[in-house]
């Protein structure tokens, strides 16, 4: 028999079980970072989002009464619209099925950016109002992020969460 393929014996087996196994492990860890670093801009930008839950701390002054459960202050003409992130930038509001005002537009646009490391979006409405939204998910399901709004010198934490329509 040729020196060149002897048959392996179960010493030599054994000693090639813990590279073997480093390297699968290896091999698995990259996967997964390859896929923990999708890009939020395509996770974003890819279909219509409806919020589905809206908090705030301190509870705000709502017509007289604390509340801290936004969304289920909200009437269902703004329930049912519709936030759509486009790749160039442009976010468009839908009004949903139904209007609060039925004189007001079907659709309504701002401006989205991402910061460096796509954890910050800057959301910015009627030319002027920009809000920093500080994202904690954002899945091809679920988006979630929270922002503050100061009023009177207190600020407001607003927690968000959007569901993919």
């Amino acid at each position: 028999m040729s020196q060149i393929f002897k048959p392996m014996t179960i010493r030599s087996m054994k000693a090639l079980i813990g590279p073997m196994t480093l390297i699968c492990l290896l091999l698995v860890n990259s996967c997964k970072k390859e896929k923990d670093t999708l890009d939020k801009t395509q996770l974003l930008t890819n279909g219509s989002w409806k919020l589905t839950t809206m908090t705030v701390e301190p509870a705000i002054d709502w017509f007289g009464t604390p509340v801290t459960n936004v969304y289920l202050q909200l009437p269902t003409c703004v329930k049912d619209d519709l936030t759509i992130f486009k790749s160039n930038g442009i976010i468009n509001y839908d009004e949903g099925a139904s209007k609060c005002n039925p004189n007001d537009p079907q659709t309504t646009t701002g401006t989205w950016t991402f910061n460096t490391d796509q954890t910050i979006l800057s959301i910015t409405t009627n030319g002027s109002s920009t809000e920093s939204w500080d994202i904690s998910e954002l899945t091809d399901t679920r988006f979630e992020a929270e922002y503050p709004v100061i009023e009177e010198g207190v600020t407001y934490s607003f927690f968000v969460v959007f569901e993919k329509q």
